[in-house]
Parts: C-alpha cells; structure tokens; sequence
C-alpha cells in the first residue's frame, strides 16, 4: 500500500517543510502549523543545503521540559480504522537529553497524552504507544530494529522513518482495535488500541529536554503525512 495514493478514499496531508528560511510565528511549513512553546522557547529555522525541505527545533538551554509542540487542527481529528501517519526525523547533533514524541495526540506539553497514537523517543530510545482517556492505554518498546543502536535508539545524523496504520477492524468504541507501527520500514509492533471514534486528537510533533538547563540540544524533522480514511 502507498500511503499517498488514497486521496479519493480520505483526507490526505503532506508537509515537506520546504517554505521560508525564518520561523518568527505561527504558520510553519506548507500545512501551516501552529506551535506551542514548553517551557522556555525554542529556535525554530529551516535548513539549507538540503533536497528536501527540513525544519530543526533548537531547544533553550534553560530548564528541564524547555522545548516546542507542533500541532495542526487542535482536536479535530477522531481515529476510525484504517488511518495512517508517516514521519522522518533525526537527532542531528547528539542524542542525549533530547526527546520527542510524534503521531497524533492531544497534549502540547512534554507530559504523556490522555489520547493517542505516538512514537516517543527518550534521547533516542524509542517506544510506540495508544491512549485512551476512557478505555485505557497500551505501549510496546521498540526492539530488534537492525538501523537502530542495540535494536532499539537511534542513531546521530541518521534519518528514522516512522509509520504507524490503525488496523482495518473496530474496536468496541469504534476506533480501530490495533495500531501497526513500522520503524526504518520494518514492522516494530502491533499495539493494541482502545480510542473510542469520539475522543479527539491532532497532528502532532512535540520535542522537549531534560538535560537541566545545561544545553541546547536539537531534532530534524524532514516530513509528516497523514491519511484518514472517509466517514
């Protein structure tokens, strides 16, 4: 299955980030994104020399939690099997104190979503995971990944490309009943999910420290796409 060939089944969202090279608001790469700062602010610039377009987040070296949350449609979105969301990122100076945590969610904040459909990596250590306010939530860690350090961190300067695909079966709440996350397009885990097709969630990439105010520490990222099947 392509991803992004579906666009006459649902909704399809791409962004590149290819736009201009000074992030000083709101309205980030083609889609538009909002942010929201965590903590103390953080530098936001697209990079040059580059194919494609990439957008680093250079955290304040401030406090622990200083960092940034992107979010597009602030809970407008409700999951029902089938959807599909796609990113590249990298860590592109060094992996420690550095977090992230990418998919669909409804926190702008470093703390753990009540909803949604995320990988999260804890200075590079990565895990996949489902939330529900109301049904209850899953993870997996990550293992047995070959691109990735002792199959499960990632690895400086190098790209990690996440997938995740909501099963084609409803769960009891109707939302779909299992996500299929893929890591450097090998299959990481099968996660069951509980989100009832009513709780909302949002596009999301949120990235934060915890090296105590001590440094500035940096991610990429190079895409996100998104696919939701029609009603």
């Amino acid at each position: 299955m392509k991803l992004f060939d579906l666009n006459l089944m649902g909704t399809t969202l791409f962004d590149d980030f290819i736009s201009n090279d000074v992030v000083t608001d709101n309205g980030i790469g083609q889609l538009g994104w909002q942010f929201t700062t965590i903590g103390n602010a953080s530098t936001l610039a697209y990079q040059t020399a580059h194919s494609n377009g990439v957008l680093r987040i250079t955290t304040a070296a401030t406090a622990d939690g200083d960092g940034t949350a992107l979010h597009l449609f602030p809970d407008g979105i409700v999951l029902k099997p089938g959807f599909a969301v796609a990113a590249r990122i990298r860590y592109p100076v060094e992996l420690a104190s550095m977090n992230f945590r990418v998919g669909l969610d409804d926190s702008v904040t470093a703390t753990r979503p009540t909803v949604g459909v995320t990988v999260e990596s804890d200075a590079g250590v990565l895990s996949c995971h489902t939330d529900s306010a109301d049904h209850g939530d899953e993870s997996v860690a990550v293992a047995d990944i070959g691109s990735l350090t002792s199959g499960n961190t990632a690895v400086v300067a190098q790209w990690l490309d996440v997938l995740m695909i909501g099963s084609g079966r409803a769960n009891a709440q109707g939302g779909p009943d299992a996500v299929d996350f893929f890591i450097d397009g090998v299959h990481a885990a099968t996660v069951p999910c509980h989100i009832d097709d009513d709780e909302e969630v949002e596009p999301k990439f949120a990235v934060w420290q915890d090296s105590g105010g001590a440094d500035a520490v940096a991610i990429e990222i190079d895409y996100f796409g998104l696919f939701l099947p029609r009603n």
